[in-house]
């Protein structure tokens, strides 16, 4: 495998699982509930920020794992940081911006200064407070992963067989713990109380996860790129989404299924690396931010008043915002941002430059 240029079917899967959100988001905004197998699978629609989580991962470690093998400098630390810095804020200022005066005007509701100071710095969903915009306690989360990734790269490689367990050790214990407490919402794993260190940990047992998964990809366990196998693994997966209480379960088919997709040979590597879902992908990250506050437009929209007509045009007006923000806000700022990488050594500077074009779309 060339681990020098984008892998387009895992940003394929990533505007999947961004839509994936946004019908489970739209799917709660109304009263009307739609059943049987297909409202099981709109309820699993949180899984899908399991899924990110898991994908990057997967794609840290492709883009930027080289830098931090065994040995790195403090200069690698602060370019990798700045890299993130320069992806993750400057829609998510916009957004965050948007949203909370929609939520004023619209709800009424207004946010302590802690709490805005607390979301501009990415770091409110670390027990401090909740999101403005909600569907950003994941990208908190992540940042707070990202700080950690140089250090836990290498030993988490090492300890590959032992880590699985460690993951599956920790989700466990989120989701007992988030039973007794009550803060579960829709399913096991459907926890994101800011007030308490749950969404961190169930970010970090993911994100092990996808670890493991780029060690598996570029390791001797070659079957996992057979078609056959791949077509296995890939429909057990989607058919797990139809059974309730199967999170776990469905977490770590989303390892497997993503390390399939690493090989771009397979049927649905090719489905989701076409030319329109890989585009979704590009845009994910905007539609993820931005959808929060399209579902203030949505309203009632399930509950009889209105036909599915309205929740569809909004959805293609959310996707021409995202389209026009990915190109107008976040590439160019990620340029402007990444400048501040030269104060740093050119070796660093070098490494993660190449790095850009490995793994998801600017992810």
């Amino acid at each position: 495998m060339d681990t020098k240029k984008e892998i387009k079917s895992l940003t394929g899967i990533r505007g999947i699982a961004a839509c994936w959100i946004v019908a489970y988001h739209t799917w709660l905004a109304g009263n009307h509930r739609v059943s049987g197998y297909i409202g099981t699978f709109l309820l699993h629609g949180y899984l899908a920020v399991d899924l990110f989580f898991i994908l990057s991962g997967l794609v840290m470690s492709m883009s930027y794992g080289h830098l931090f093998e065994k040995r790195w400098e403090v200069s690698d630390y602060f370019s990798l940081m700045i890299r993130r810095i320069a992806r993750l804020w400057p829609l998510y200022i916009v957004t965050l911006i948007v949203t909370g005066i929609l939520t004023y005007f619209i709800e009424g509701k207004t946010f302590p200064v802690v709490v805005w100071l607390a979301n501009f710095m990415m770091i409110q969903t670390w027990g401090i407070g909740e999101s403005i915009n909600g569907a950003s306690w994941s990208v908190s989360v992540e940042w707070a992963v990202y700080f950690i990734f140089p250090f836990i790269f290498f030993p988490a490689l090492k300890m590959h067989r032992i880590v699985p367990f460690v993951s599956f050790f920790i989700l466990v214990l989120i989701i007992k713990i988030g039973e007794n407490s009550g803060i579960q919402r829709k399913g096991p794993l459907d926890i994101f109380d800011p007030h308490s260190a749950l969404p961190l940990m169930r970010c970090f047992a993911e994100f092990l996860l996808g670890m493991i998964c780029y060690r598996i990809t570029f390791s001797e366990y070659g079957f996992f790129h057979s078609k056959l196998i791949s077509v296995i693994i890939q429909s057990v997966t989607f058919a797990s989404l139809f059974v309730s209480g199967m999170d776990i379960v469905s977490v770590f088919l989303f390892s497997s299924c993503l390390v399939t997709l690493t090989n771009e040979r397979n049927y649905l590597s090719r489905i989701v690396s076409w030319t329109p879902i890989y585009y979704l992908g590009v845009w994910s990250y905007a539609i993820y931010l931005w959808h929060r506050s399209f579902l203030f437009m949505i309203g009632d929209v399930w509950n009889g008043h209105h036909t599915v007509l309205r929740p569809m045009i909004i959805f293609i007006i959310l996707l021409i915002v995202s389209c026009l923000s990915y190109y107008f806000i976040e590439q160019p700022w990620q340029k402007k941002i990444r400048r501040l990488d030269r104060v740093f050594s050119q070796k660093s500077y070098r490494g993660i430059k190449i790095s850009d074009n490995i793994g998801v779309n600017n992810l």
